[in-house]
């Protein structure tokens, strides 16, 4: 068994974990204040020498989600005993509930649809996408490693090759059955497309293309090898040893609080925190409205974050939000209509991905967006039931204009700049692709309300990891024998680039941290 964390190089040469040794992962990290700071005194830890143990494995993960399972199965894999501690009655998280894509690349997949794709277009892909806030060092390794993940996840069961390559130019979240490739986010949008030519990277497994395969083969491996699993038991504090390494966790399981020694480290899985009502008030960037959360099992409550804050750990991203207004996403035809500002002004390229017609709302001078549709788009598109009843119907761009406080000049002026444009074939404003460009010449026009009140949200910000998966403090030391992965770390995330990017990185970092976890020597007290 390696007696020290495996290196970034060994990682890549044969599918250990990625470690750049020095550099922590992204921005500096603060005190949580306010009731946030009530919560993180809640999740205080404890001395090891006030605690008497119920149970001792070699590495203790808590949350098993895609991150906690991969973590499981890389730490068991690597000689170690293994426990995991769910929250919930069944395991998944929040990877279970996901539309199941991982973002790619260079994969047997892609060439055997005659695809050429590399490592490096993944990561400038990524890299323009993600945006200035983005971690370079961590989406490096992600996309260094894309190819060996592929083969990580053929080897626990996942099946990509039994598919299809999707036809269309966007996932179509009600068609995506027996597809296993796919194009995901903004890779064909004019801004990337000039940057690495368009690719799709969107693998998703059989038999139904969701996140509820890729979770069921992490579940499957992870009971062939024997991990041992306790559902319905929280983690609820860190316990550390009189250095301040972690040693254990003290949790609530069925039968009441149950302390468990870990001889080796703590992997910290539990998920972001967008059910958590008072850490969205202190993160969250934007005074306007939102909608429910993107993807949750009802429990991303931020109570892996808060104990690593308990112990002194810094965050990373914790204003980074992956904000979205799914329409190509989610009818093939609604990306024909016309996406404007409160003012009558077009925004946004309506067939972009959810997070990019997220961030052009969020960025709009007023809170009010509206989609325009066409009487035939409106009923080709299913408008009524994905973006509910219409807010009014007009005859007349006019009409349209009074119905949503706009100039009626200025909502003239931008439906005729696009109608010239759609005339010429050729999105002058935004380079929407010439498909969608369809002229609105002809009522009635369907207008429904697309602001801030309709996105919806997921968190992308979390205990600040290293690209070890280490947790850092807030001075960026390695908080001894404490691990971080998936949305309870701040990682890769900037903006969010594309379905199938959370799952990659939860997945990448997730074995990360559980095969160096499983290379720790531990303290002298957890090794006795």
């Amino acid at each position: 068994m390696p007696e020290k964390p495996i290196t970034r190089r060994a990682f890549l040469e044969f599918g250990g974990a990625a470690a750049l040794t020095a550099g922590a992962i992204g921005l500096t990290g603060c005190s949580p204040q306010g009731q946030e700071a009530d919560e993180a005194r809640s999740a205080a830890t404890a001395a090891s020498e006030n605690v008497s143990w119920d149970k001792e494995a070699d590495v203790v993960i808590v949350g098993f989600g895609g991150a906690g399972g991969a973590a499981a199965i890389e730490a068991k894999r690597a000689g170690a005993e293994v426990v995991v501690l769910e929250e919930l009655d069944h395991p998944g998280g929040s990877t279970a509930a996901c539309g199941g894509s991982i973002l790619m690349a260079d994969t047997p997949l892609q060439k055997k649809f005659g695809l050429k794709d590399s490592v490096e277009a993944f990561y400038d892909y990524m890299r323009a996408a993600g945006g200035a806030a983005a971690n370079q060092e961590a989406l490096k390794v992600l996309c260094d490693f894309s190819p060996q993940l592929y083969d990580w996840c053929v080897g626990c069961g996942m099946d990509f090759e039994g598919g299809e390559l999707y036809p269309g130019p966007h996932i179509n979240s009600f068609n995506k059955k027996g597809y296993t490739l796919f194009y995901t986010g903004n890779e064909q949008a004019r801004a990337f497309a000039e940057i690495t030519p368009p690719v799709p990277r969107g693998h998703s497994s059989l038999p139904n293309s969701s996140g509820a395969d890729v979770f069921s083969a992490l579940q499957s491996t992870a009971d062939a090898l024997g991990v041992e699993v306790l559902t319905e038991t929280a983690g609820k504090r860190l316990v550390t040893d009189a250095e301040g390494r972690v040693v254990g966790v003290s949790a609530e399981g069925k039968d009441g609080e149950i302390a468990i020694r870990a001889r080796k480290a703590v992997v910290l899985t539990a998920g972001g925190f967008a059910d958590n009502e008072s850490m969205m008030a202190e993160h969250y960037p934007h005074t306007n409205r939102h909608g429910q959360s993107l993807i949750s099992a009802g429990n991303e409550n931020g109570s892996g974050i808060l104990m690593g804050q308990a112990v002194g750990a810094a965050t990373r991203g914790m204003g980074c939000f992956q904000i979205g207004k799914p329409l190509s996403t989610m009818s093939d035809a609604l990306p024909r209509g016309v996406l404007v500002d409160g003012h009558g002004r077009r925004i946004v390229a309506e067939d972009e991905y959810n997070t990019f017609v997220g961030r052009a709302i969020m960025a709009a001078s007023t809170e009010r967006c509206f989609l325009i549709l066409d009487d035939r788009t409106e009923t080709e598109g299913g408008a009524a039931k994905i973006l509910g009843e219409p807010v009014a119907t007009c005859n007349s761009i006019d009409e349209v204009a009074a119905a949503v406080g706009a100039n009626p000049a200025v909502m003239g002026a931008t439906i005729a700049f696009y109608n010239e444009s759609a005339s010429l074939g050729e999105d002058r404003e935004f380079g929407k692709d010439p498909q969608f460009l369809v002229p609105l010449e002809q009522g009635p026009y369907h207008v429904h309300a697309c602001g801030s009140e309709a996105c919806v949200i997921g968190t992308c910000g979390g205990l600040k990891i290293d690209t070890d998966a280490h947790v850092l403090d807030r001075d960026g030391n390695v908080i001894p024998g404490l691990y971080a992965a998936g949305r309870n770390s701040g990682s890769i995330f900037g903006w969010y680039m594309g379905s199938g990017a959370s799952v990659a990185d939860v997945l990448t970092f997730g074995i990360i941290a559980g095969r160096n976890a499983a290379a720790e020597s531990g303290s002298e007290e957890t090794a006795a």
